[in-house]
């Protein structure tokens, strides 16, 4: 029993005596090491598991969402952590908008949704997903939703025609609010500084990627990505060129530039301009004006 007490009291700190005799109090209490050490171990033991479980679920869920980095993970992790009267119904509310909307993203791009949709369009469904109406990824919602999604995909695609024709400038007599002619004017392509600085603008390879993008359809291609678009290239283009008089060719159209941030497009595939033509008259129709 001796042995016992005093292995004991070699495992327990001593505490510290502050000449308790001189103010009349007790002695500081002793502290069990063992106990604390014990729970420091364990903490760290269940910390770098919980580590390694965070770390796999980051793996599984990028899996499902085809990226190589899910934006916002680590904040939603941060949160569930921070507050303590985080409920698990809103840890998994958090981190389940991290992840669906990745799904949903490529669900659309694997289903070639977003080829059929003009930069509005997208600019729309990608501020749905972003937002409070975004649908949780389950079966019975993805369905639904590519269902009606391709159902409705004519109409899509349609729409994305007349977002191009609202985005032309209509100071331009080359210009028709309801059709395409032999040629367009859009402005601005260029964003021209009062320095006389000029360059292309990200809103000029939007407008070029969205005029390309009916004719790529239509012609039965699938529709290039943004890095490598027509507007991309034209981009490229205008850096290597500025302003020597070269024009920019690429399938369907052919590009010149002004000084002033104006370009003018001119058209190579009669055939595909007049289906362009022939679905926006079918969309509104007794618009279209006598041809010309």
């Amino acid at each position: 029993m001796a042995q016992e007490s005093e292995m004991s009291s070699k495992n327990t700190l001593p505490s510290v005596d502050l000449m308790s005799c001189q103010h009349g109090g007790e002695m500081i209490p002793s502290i069990a090491i063992e106990r604390i050490i014990s729970l420091r171990d364990e903490g760290i033991r269940v910390y770098l598991d919980g580590i390694d479980k965070l770390r796999k679920a980051r793996d599984l869920m990028q899996q499902a969402g085809g990226c190589q980095y899910l934006y916002d993970y680590d904040k939603a992790v941060e949160s569930a952590i921070k507050w303590s009267d985080t409920t698990p119904d809103q840890a998994e509310t958090a981190i389940s908008r991290v992840i669906d909307g990745k799904i949903w993203d490529r669900l659309m791009t694997e289903t070639g949704m977003y080829t059929l949709m003009s930069n509005k369009q997208r600019q729309e469904w990608d501020r749905q997903v972003a937002g409070k109406e975004m649908p949780p990824i389950t079966l019975d919602n993805v369905m639904s939703t590519f269902r009606h999604l391709n159902a409705s995909k004519a109409d899509t695609f349609t729409q994305g025609l007349i977002d191009i024709f609202k985005s032309l400038s209509w100071d331009y007599k080359t210009n028709n609010p309801c059709m395409f002619g032999k040629r367009i004017i859009i402005a601005p392509l260029l964003d021209v500084w009062r320095s006389g600085w000029v360059r292309f603008s990200s809103d000029g390879h939007t407008k070029i990627d969205d005029l390309a993008r009916p004719f790529y359809v239509l012609d039965g291609r699938n529709v290039p990505d943004y890095r490598v678009s027509d507007g991309a290239k034209l981009d490229a283009f205008f850096s290597e060129n500025q302003f020597n008089g070269k024009v920019f060719e690429c399938d369907y159209f052919s590009v010149r530039y002004y000084k002033k941030g104006s370009a003018h497009i001119t058209f190579k595939r009669p055939d595909l301009v007049e289906k362009i033509n022939n679905l926006v008259a079918s969309h509104y129709p007794g618009m279209l004006p006598p041809r010309v």
